[in-house]
């Protein structure tokens, strides 16, 4: 259980309830909750795989539940999400109720599905991994929740100077090059602020879907997010390609992140990883 989460979704009360619906089911459940420091969601669910737990259910957001999902991925524990998060990009992707009761619920009715699971660089991702100026936003933010003023300053010049490069996307043997400032790679139909960038998407195919922006500047990619939010159909329909493995190329080193961490830059290969995650659907 998270405490400092967003509680969009959820009323007051709604844990209590959620941790009597799930006892009521037959669930026995050590409820622990996550500490500034230590213990984080990642100690946790690591523990439920050590001592070999047969779930280990999240009270939080996205990030409570990436942390905890990336430790049980590849493992017999189920992830169970309860939403107390702002966006819970993660639960909507994979259908689960946005409110913590209708979650209980699923949970107790026992059926685990699996989800797929993106990687790059040797990093995890459940939700998008985004290259080029998705990636110096999202690395300007995490920066500056640090306080680390110098290095979000940084990422922000990069973000405002960056031009368009040619990008290579290589999947299934053919290579598409497009001219570019940024490239979404999703694992869920979900972006960024709760965002429908792809709705068709779906997180147990065993494919990664990735959408090209080809030639839009800083405020046509601005205004497409305005679009989104206010759930209003792209002027702009971005190309999109579907695979399970892809490389992309780029003569300039751009940034690439995994889930809002940036964990490199271009060159790199997206995997996608059918199946790695057993969760409560």
């Amino acid at each position: 259980m998270n405490p400092a989460a967003g509680h969009r979704t959820a009323k007051e009360g709604d844990l209590e309830r959620a941790v009597a619906i799930l006892r009521d089911a037959g669930f026995a459940l050590d409820c622990i909750e996550t500490a500034s420091e230590r213990p984080n969601a990642a100690d946790l669910a690591r523990r439920a795989v050590t001592e070999r737990y047969d779930a280990c259910i999240v009270a939080g957001g996205d990030g409570t539940a990436q942390a905890a999902a990336g430790e049980l991925v590849g493992s017999e524990v189920a992830l169970g999400i309860l939403p107390f998060g702002t966006y819970m990009n993660v639960a909507h992707g994979l259908g689960v109720p946005l409110e913590p009761i209708a979650a209980a619920t699923v949970i107790a009715r026992g059926h685990v599905g699996r989800a797929d699971v993106g990687t790059v660089h040797d990093r995890l991702f459940f939700e998008t991994a985004g290259i080029g100026l998705d990636a110096e936003l999202v690395g300007a933010a995490r920066h500056a929740e640090r306080r680390r003023w110098r290095l979000a300053l940084r990422r922000m010049w990069r973000y405002a100077t960056q031009g368009t490069h040619r990008v290579s996307i290589t999947i299934d043997g053919q290579t598409h090059t497009h001219r570019v400032m940024q490239i979404l790679v999703l694992n869920s139909p979900y972006y960024g602020w709760a965002l429908p960038l792809l709705p068709d998407a779906v997180m147990d195919d065993g494919i990664l879907d990735v959408a090209v922006f080809p030639r839009m500047g800083r405020l046509a990619l601005i205004r497409a997010l305005v679009v989104l939010a206010r759930e209003d159909a792209l002027p702009q329909q971005p190309i999109r390609y579907r695979g399970a493995r892809m490389r992309m190329t780029c003569a300039v080193p751009l940034s690439v992140h995994a889930d809002g961490k940036v964990v490199g830059a271009l060159p790199a290969d997206f995997v996608c990883r059918k199946g790695a995650l057993r969760v409560f659907v």
